[in-house]
């Protein structure tokens, strides 16, 4: 998140770097699959056939870079709205598309080369993902999901990729019991574009992500056993990849949430996130509301 170097100017030619502009790239990693809600990533999540999503997250100061004298951050916070929706074919496929938009203040990189001032109202990178199931144990399911972003959004203000993006991973999810879901991904996501930012290379990269939630029993006066109230804690993290000598930031994040139901056919999920390390990518603070509209 913390560069501590003098940022390149987007206006240096970088040797073999196919995209000179360092606000190129989403700031905002988090874009959880709509239609689910359960977690902030695919974790084999059921649809029951097709499902409408409306997102709502804040996130705080996901990124700074510094010089010998100031800090600045390209993007201070970001108010993002995203509206989604989800299909499923048969038993074992879904398929899911999402588009933000947001609001944002920043720096972007005034004092540091480019003094103009960042754009508050942008659009972000259409995605659109397709989920197979593999296997079906009596406790345990497998999938693999495929995911692509369009570079759609703004990339000359942290708002969308260079270009396209596409992530391939493998999905695993655990019932033990009606209580408890444990679930994990791992993959890899390639950039059509590498993107230089300071002293990192945002490129291709591996991520994996771990969750599980938990049934809350009824509590009266604010929720009762229909509202299926759970708590729910995730660890989510990259690993950037190492080109001729530069890395690719590698930010991990804790999140902790709740999901439930209003109705039977419309459900919620809350969740609350920070960075662990010190990154592009790993926010001070992030925070998300989730709406899911399943008819029955």
């Amino acid at each position: 998140m913390k560069a501590v170097a003098l940022l390149l100017l987007a206006t240096t030619a970088y040797a073999g770097a196919p995209v000179d502009r360092p606000e190129a790239f989403e700031v905002d990693r988090e874009a959880p699959p709509p239609g689910q809600g359960e977690f902030s990533f695919d974790g084999g999540g059921p649809v029951a056939f097709w499902a409408a999503d409306v997102q709502l997250l804040y996130l705080d100061r996901p990124m700074s870079l510094r010089t010998m004298e100031l800090e600045r951050f390209p993007v201070r916070r970001r108010e993002t709205l995203a509206l989604g929706g989800a299909l499923s074919i048969g038993s074992s496929i879904v398929i899911d598309a999402r588009f933000p938009m947001a609001h944002q203040v920043g720096d972007r990189l005034n004092d540091l080369g480019d003094e103009r001032p960042l754009d508050r109202w942008v659009l972000g990178d259409l995605g659109m993902g397709v989920r197979l199931r593999i296997a079906t144990l009596e406790y345990f399911s497998a999938f693999t999901r495929g995911h692509v972003t369009f570079g759609t959004g703004d990339d000359h203000d942290f708002a969308g990729e260079a270009r396209f993006t596409i992530a391939w991973m493998v999905i695993g999810r655990f019932t033990p019991s009606e209580d408890w879901v444990i679930a994990a991904n791992v993959g890899v996501r390639f950039r059509g574009a590498e993107v230089k930012v300071a002293d990192r290379l945002l490129g291709d990269e591996l991520f994996a992500n771990l969750g599980a939630t938990y049934a809350l029993p009824a509590w009266p006066g604010l929720w009762c056993e229909a509202n299926h109230m759970r708590a729910a804690a995730e660890l989510v993290g990259v690993l950037g990849n190492n080109v001729a000598g530069q890395r690719g930031p590698s930010p991990v994040e804790a999140r902790l949430g709740f999901i439930g139901q209003f109705r039977s056919w419309l459900g919620f999920a809350f969740r609350v996130g920070k960075g662990l390390d010190d990154h592009i990518g790993a926010p001070r603070f992030r925070a998300m509301f989730e709406l899911i509209y399943e008819p029955e």
